[in-house]
């Protein structure tokens, strides 16, 4: 009697990895994915908290200069000057939502990936196909002309809830600098 040969089945995966092995690294690595994603949004979080530290240390610090300068008649030509404060806020807070920014262009990397077909293509090889772990400022594409419009510090300075906040301050400090320098000067 001939022995009947029994071939086993074809791997699903292209991988000479033993099947068990790819689907646990496969595993951890999305496990991983998912730990990006959930860091990069804390990360975001905090830096909307520190861009509204920022805002508020902005205020506290222009309406107390404020506040010394129309206190002493002596200080009150230098009005003016507390313009410039609001602006370097400004810049700083800019900053952070630069950093915020990479965040988010990262976040939407990851969208691009989960919806598109090289998700389902790293289901077939069991491995993550054209994507890249661990990069939450998605520093990766850093030399890209996307991300670098996307994050730029110009951009950012230009966004309506900064922008009008702190050209507000601004402007208030010039009218009252303007104010005090043609209004008639009184000693009290």
């Amino acid at each position: 009697m001939k022995e009947q040969l029994t071939i086993p089945p074809l791997p699903t995966t292209s991988t000479t990895v033993v099947d068990g092995q790819q689907t646990q690294s496969f595993n951890y690595q999305l496990e991983f994915l998912k730990l990006e994603f959930d860091s990069i949004n804390e990360i975001i979080k905090r830096m909307d908290e520190m861009t509204q530290r920022n805002k508020d240390w902005a205020v506290l610090i222009w309406a107390g200069s404020i506040s010394l300068a129309i206190s002493q008649a002596p200080l009150r030509r230098y009005i003016l000057l507390t313009s410039v404060l609001p602006l370097l806020f400004w810049f700083i807070d800019a900053a952070w939502r630069r950093l915020q920014r990479t965040c988010i262009f990262r976040v939407q990397k990851i969208a691009e990936f989960l919806n598109g077909p090289n998700l389902v293509e790293s289901f077939r090889q069991q491995k993550l196909v054209d994507f890249h772990l661990l990069d939450p400022r998605g520093l990766r594409y850093r030399d890209t002309e996307e991300y670098k419009a996307f994050s730029a510090i110009r951009r950012t300075m230009r966004f309506k809830e900064v922008g009008v906040f702190y050209l507000g301050l601004c402007i208030l400090s010039l009218g009252l600098g303007l104010f005090f320098i043609f209004a008639p000067q009184s000693n009290t």
